[in-house]
Protein backbone atom coordinates (compact mmCIF):
# COMPACT_ATOMS: atom_id res chain seq x y z
CA UNK A 1 0.00 0.00 0.00
CA UNK A 2 1.52 2.86 -1.47
CA UNK A 3 0.18 6.53 -0.49
CA UNK A 4 -1.02 8.59 -3.57
CA UNK A 5 0.39 11.59 -4.60
CA UNK A 6 -1.49 14.46 -5.36
CA UNK A 7 -2.06 14.90 -8.48
CA UNK A 8 -3.40 11.25 -8.42
CA UNK A 9 -5.99 11.77 -5.92
CA UNK A 10 -7.04 14.59 -7.67
CA UNK A 11 -7.68 12.87 -11.29
CA UNK A 12 -9.68 10.19 -9.13
CA UNK A 13 -11.76 12.85 -7.59
CA UNK A 14 -12.36 15.04 -10.69
CA UNK A 15 -13.32 11.28 -12.29
CA UNK A 16 -15.30 9.44 -9.58
CA UNK A 17 -16.73 12.13 -7.51
CA UNK A 18 -20.08 12.82 -9.27
CA UNK A 19 -21.03 8.87 -9.81
CA UNK A 20 -20.31 7.96 -6.32
CA UNK A 21 -21.99 11.05 -5.13
CA UNK A 22 -25.00 9.66 -7.58
CA UNK A 23 -24.72 6.26 -5.93
CA UNK A 24 -24.82 6.91 -2.14
CA UNK A 25 -27.55 9.30 -2.32
CA UNK A 26 -29.22 6.63 -4.43
CA UNK A 27 -28.52 4.25 -1.09
CA UNK A 28 -29.12 6.67 1.50
CA UNK A 29 -31.57 9.25 0.24
CA UNK A 30 -30.24 12.33 1.23
CA UNK A 31 -27.89 14.61 -0.55
CA UNK A 32 -26.00 16.06 2.49
CA UNK A 33 -25.46 12.56 3.86
CA UNK A 34 -23.81 11.56 0.59
CA UNK A 35 -21.69 14.03 0.12
CA UNK A 36 -20.36 12.97 3.92
CA UNK A 37 -19.95 9.55 2.80
CA UNK A 38 -18.13 10.36 -0.47
CA UNK A 39 -15.57 13.07 1.26
CA UNK A 40 -15.01 9.79 3.74
CA UNK A 41 -14.48 7.67 0.67
CA UNK A 42 -11.65 9.93 -0.52
CA UNK A 43 -10.01 10.05 2.65
CA UNK A 44 -9.77 6.52 2.99
CA UNK A 45 -8.02 6.61 -0.80
CA UNK A 46 -5.52 8.57 0.43
CA UNK A 47 -4.93 7.00 3.85
CA UNK A 48 -5.42 3.47 2.63
CA UNK A 49 -5.76 3.19 -0.99
CA UNK A 50 -4.15 0.15 -2.56
CA UNK A 51 -1.72 0.59 -5.55
CA UNK A 52 -3.64 1.21 -8.06
CA UNK A 53 -2.80 -0.60 -11.05
CA UNK A 54 -5.51 0.88 -13.46
CA UNK A 55 -9.10 3.35 -13.42
CA UNK A 56 -10.81 -0.14 -13.48
CA UNK A 57 -9.19 -1.44 -10.43
CA UNK A 58 -9.87 2.36 -8.42
CA UNK A 59 -13.02 2.52 -9.26
CA UNK A 60 -13.80 -0.89 -7.96
CA UNK A 61 -11.76 0.23 -4.52
CA UNK A 62 -13.70 3.54 -4.32
CA UNK A 63 -17.16 2.04 -5.05
CA UNK A 64 -17.07 -0.42 -2.63
CA UNK A 65 -15.68 1.63 -0.09
CA UNK A 66 -18.51 3.67 -0.52
CA UNK A 67 -20.78 1.11 -0.27
CA UNK A 68 -19.80 0.04 2.90
CA UNK A 69 -19.66 3.84 4.52
CA UNK A 70 -23.19 4.64 2.97
CA UNK A 71 -24.72 1.31 4.73
CA UNK A 72 -22.87 1.69 8.00
CA UNK A 73 -24.43 5.02 7.79
CA UNK A 74 -27.99 4.24 6.87
CA UNK A 75 -28.17 1.54 9.59
CA UNK A 76 -26.74 4.04 12.11
CA UNK A 77 -29.23 6.87 11.17
CA UNK A 78 -32.26 3.47 11.12
CA UNK A 79 -31.28 2.81 14.88
CA UNK A 80 -31.00 6.46 15.81
CA UNK A 81 -34.64 7.05 14.39
CA UNK A 82 -35.47 4.06 16.00
CA UNK A 83 -34.21 4.78 19.25
CA UNK A 84 -35.35 8.61 18.69
CA UNK A 85 -39.32 7.43 17.99
CA UNK A 86 -39.58 4.87 21.16
CA UNK A 87 -37.96 7.55 23.10
CA UNK A 88 -40.79 10.36 21.85
CA UNK A 89 -43.64 8.61 21.40
CA UNK A 90 -45.17 7.06 24.99
CA UNK A 91 -47.05 3.91 24.56
CA UNK A 92 -50.64 5.06 25.07
CA UNK A 93 -52.23 2.37 27.41
CA UNK A 94 -55.55 2.09 28.33
CA UNK A 95 -57.18 2.98 31.36
CA UNK A 96 -57.46 -0.57 32.01
CA UNK A 97 -54.34 -1.65 31.25
CA UNK A 98 -52.68 1.34 33.64
CA UNK A 99 -54.69 -0.20 36.25
CA UNK A 100 -53.73 -3.65 35.99
CA UNK A 101 -49.92 -2.61 35.72
CA UNK A 102 -50.67 -0.74 38.71
CA UNK A 103 -51.74 -3.71 40.90
CA UNK A 104 -49.24 -5.93 39.64
CA UNK A 105 -46.52 -3.83 41.02
CA UNK A 106 -47.85 -3.53 44.07
CA UNK A 107 -48.49 -7.19 43.97
CA UNK A 108 -44.69 -7.47 43.50
CA UNK A 109 -43.76 -4.91 46.43
CA UNK A 110 -46.06 -6.57 49.13
CA UNK A 111 -44.45 -10.12 47.57
CA UNK A 112 -41.04 -9.10 48.06
CA UNK A 113 -42.02 -7.62 51.56
CA UNK A 114 -43.32 -11.56 52.62
CA UNK A 115 -39.98 -13.32 51.72
CA UNK A 116 -38.13 -14.33 54.11
CA UNK A 117 -35.87 -11.61 55.00
CA UNK A 118 -31.84 -13.00 53.96
CA UNK A 119 -33.70 -13.95 49.96
CA UNK A 120 -35.60 -10.55 50.10
CA UNK A 121 -32.60 -8.45 50.97
CA UNK A 122 -30.27 -10.80 48.78
CA UNK A 123 -32.80 -10.25 45.67
CA UNK A 124 -33.00 -6.79 46.11
CA UNK A 125 -29.42 -6.26 46.56
CA UNK A 126 -28.97 -8.32 43.03
CA UNK A 127 -31.91 -6.54 40.97
CA UNK A 128 -32.03 -3.45 42.36
CA UNK A 129 -28.24 -2.63 43.18
CA UNK A 130 -26.74 -4.48 40.74
CA UNK A 131 -24.14 -5.89 42.91
CA UNK A 132 -22.45 -9.01 42.69
CA UNK A 133 -22.90 -12.46 44.25
CA UNK A 134 -19.63 -11.68 46.22
CA UNK A 135 -20.75 -7.99 47.21
CA UNK A 136 -23.84 -9.20 48.59
CA UNK A 137 -22.18 -12.37 50.92
CA UNK A 138 -20.48 -9.69 52.36
CA UNK A 139 -23.23 -7.74 53.35
CA UNK A 140 -25.14 -10.69 54.29
CA UNK A 141 -22.11 -12.70 56.18
CA UNK A 142 -22.55 -15.67 53.64
CA UNK A 143 -21.41 -17.14 50.99
CA UNK A 144 -21.43 -16.59 47.14
CA UNK A 145 -23.10 -20.27 46.78
CA UNK A 146 -25.51 -19.31 49.63
CA UNK A 147 -26.23 -16.17 47.56
CA UNK A 148 -27.21 -17.48 44.41
CA UNK A 149 -29.72 -20.45 46.45
CA UNK A 150 -31.05 -17.39 48.25
CA UNK A 151 -31.36 -15.61 44.92
CA UNK A 152 -32.89 -18.63 43.16
CA UNK A 153 -35.16 -19.31 46.20
CA UNK A 154 -36.86 -15.86 46.29
CA UNK A 155 -36.86 -15.82 42.33
CA UNK A 156 -39.01 -19.36 42.48
CA UNK A 157 -41.23 -18.02 45.47
CA UNK A 158 -42.35 -15.02 43.53
CA UNK A 159 -42.74 -16.61 40.49
CA UNK A 160 -44.97 -19.64 41.87
CA UNK A 161 -46.89 -16.97 43.33
CA UNK A 162 -47.49 -14.72 40.34
CA UNK A 163 -48.01 -17.87 38.27
CA UNK A 164 -51.49 -18.91 40.77
CA UNK A 165 -52.26 -15.06 40.55
CA UNK A 166 -52.41 -15.78 36.42
CA UNK A 167 -54.38 -18.80 37.02
CA UNK A 168 -57.76 -17.40 37.69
Amino acid sequence: MSPLNSSAVLRLLERHQSPLLRYARGILGDLGAAEDVVQETFLRCIQKAPDFGNDGVAQGWLFTVCRNLAYDNRKMNQREHARRDKLSSPETLDPPTLLSQKELVEDMRFALQELPMKEGEALRLKVHEGMKYEQIGEILGVSRGTVGWLVHRAMGRLSKRFRASQDF
